[in-house]
């Protein structure tokens, strides 16, 4: 029998779903101590009934789970001798929420931003303080100087700045010097346009390996031939998004794999966490192409460990699931089982909780490791007992039965799962990109006549290892050649 739900829970439900609570309970204990402050500052003129209304859920956070965290408590603390009042309670917690927007805003303006430099020069300019623009303007300077990366902030924080102090000069009828600048704000542009042109066609080309749609990437060839011989391959950041973007367009020439993982090394001060973990992303996508399997693998782990290390990997703190499953992948495929034990104990609360698959990844994770450690009725387990979403974990659990059916000797159950999975394939082939389409089949026609085979039948055990080698790209490669070999 389903349990009744109190009013007062219901009460509480109601007020833990309001866009303020759901905003203020991702707070830190730092932020919320600095909210608390700025909802009481005179200067920003909170109104009482705001001040008391913030007090009130000040008192229950952060879990707010409180019996008495309800709109009714509210509107009782905040108009104890009047009647509770819905459409007031409303009103103050909206006003509230703007206060609370305005507290982001102001918390996400950076000493880097060029928002005060630019309100003073528009001031100064205004009211003819000519000498404090240029005072301004140097302050500027140093700051970008002073900027760590070469990111999308500091270019668009340097062209804003640049072209309002370029107007200031075009006034000051100093054509000579003006001019001068304008050149200087063509050169900026350039710089802001050709970096943001070859990150987001970076992106396009990475999507299109892992889903199938086509895009009209404008101006890429012009990008391509322009840029070989300009200048601005001496800015290192346009530099290196151009060698991701040569290699993402051929990333079977190993040599820009080789040149951006130099690039990364030499500059990695310039980029910021996203940008390398972009990168390094791109570089672990090309590998499998630059590489033999047994050097893949380990050129990867170099990467994961490096990021690892320095933190550099984790996204506000947490793993992208394709990263976290890759992660385990490889640390299985160089034989480090400890180390993956004791990754999955210690990362699992690392999947981002938004993410709907969290538990998917989780799982087969833990089920690759069953499966090295030959646990193969644990495997099952896990694989039986939970529903798997995701269209590339759907095709890893179809592969991960295939493997524990065949080395458990299932074999009315490997025939109707190779079954399965050609019709899976082939339903799904509009959604998923043709490459991961053809390897896995590749790798079930290739499972399929292992499993055929007899036992010392050499002339096809060789035809198959030939087979095997000749693939390019195989899931499961080592593994289906170390079954060969046990049949010899």
């Amino acid at each position: 029998m389903l349990s009744c739900i109190r009013w007062t829970e219901y009460e509480a439900l109601q007020m833990r779903n309001t866009k303020l609570i759901k905003v203020i309970e991702k707070f830190s204990k730092i932020e919320l101590k600095r909210l608390r402050e700025f909802v009481h500052s005179p200067f920003f003129r909170a109104s009482k009934t705001e001040i008391d209304l913030f007090d009130f859920i000040y008192k229950y956070a952060p879990d707010f789970n409180h019996k008495k965290f309800t709109s009714e408590h509210a509107a009782a603390y905040l108009f104890p001798d009047n009647a509770y009042d819905t459409k007031a309670l409303i009103k103050i917690q909206s006003r509230l929420f703007k206060l609370v927007e305005w507290f982001i805003y102001q918390q996400y303006i950076s000493d880097y931003s060029p928002s005060m430099e630019m309100s003073l020069m528009q001031f100064y300019d205004n009211n003819d303080l000519s000498s404090l623009v240029e005072s301004a303007y140097k302050k500027f300077q140093k700051k970008q100087q002073a900027f760590p990366h070469r990111n999308l902030a500091y270019y668009y924080n340097q062209l804003v700045v640049e072209m309002g102090y370029g107007d200031f000069v075009a006034r000051q009828l100093e054509l000579k010097k003006g001019d001068a600048h304008h050149q200087k704000i063509l050169e900026i542009l350039d710089v802001f346009y050709l970096r943001e042109k070859l990150i987001q066609i970076c992106q396009t080309l990475n999507r299109k390996r892992s889903i199938n749609v086509s895009y009209n990437i404008a101006m890429m060839d012009e990008i391509l031939a322009f840029l070989p011989d300009s200048e601005y391959l001496n800015i290192p950041v346009i530099k290196i998004w151009y060698t991701a973007l040569l290699l993402l367009k051929s990333p079977d020439k190993s040599e820009y794999y080789h040149q951006l993982k130099q690039l990364l090394t030499e500059y990695h001060e310039l980029i910021d966490q996203t940008d390398q973990q972009v990168l390094y992303i791109y570089l672990a996508n090309t590998a499998k192409t630059v590489f033999n399997e047994e050097a893949y693998y380990k050129a990867v782990w170099d990467m994961f460990s490096q990021q690892l290390n320095t933190g550099s990997i984790y996204v506000q703190g947490y793993l992208l699931p394709t990263v976290f499953k890759n992660i385990v992948t490889v640390a299985l495929r160089l034989n480090y089982l400890d180390w993956t034990e004791k990754f999955l104990e210690n990362h699992k609360d690392k999947i981002p909780p938004s993410y709907e698959g969290r538990e998917d990844v989780y799982s087969y994770s833990l089920a690759q490791l069953y499966f090295k450690q030959k646990k193969n009725n644990e495997v099952l387990d896990i694989l039986n007992q939970t529903v798997f979403n995701d269209m590339y974990t759907k095709m890893d659990i179809r592969r991960m039965y295939l493997k524990v059916y065949y080395e458990m000797e299932y074999a009315g159950m490997f025939e109707d799962m190779v079954n399965s999975f050609r019709t899976f394939l082939s339903e799904n082939q509009s959604v998923i990109p043709d490459l991961h389409i053809q390897a896995h089949r590749d790798f079930v026609n290739v499972i399929y006549n292992i499993y055929r085979t007899l036992r010392r039948d050499e002339k096809r055990i060789s035809a198959i290892t030939e087979q095997i080698i000749e693939i390019r790209i195989l899931p499961e490669k080592t593994w289906l050649l170390e079954k060969l070999e046990a049949l010899k």
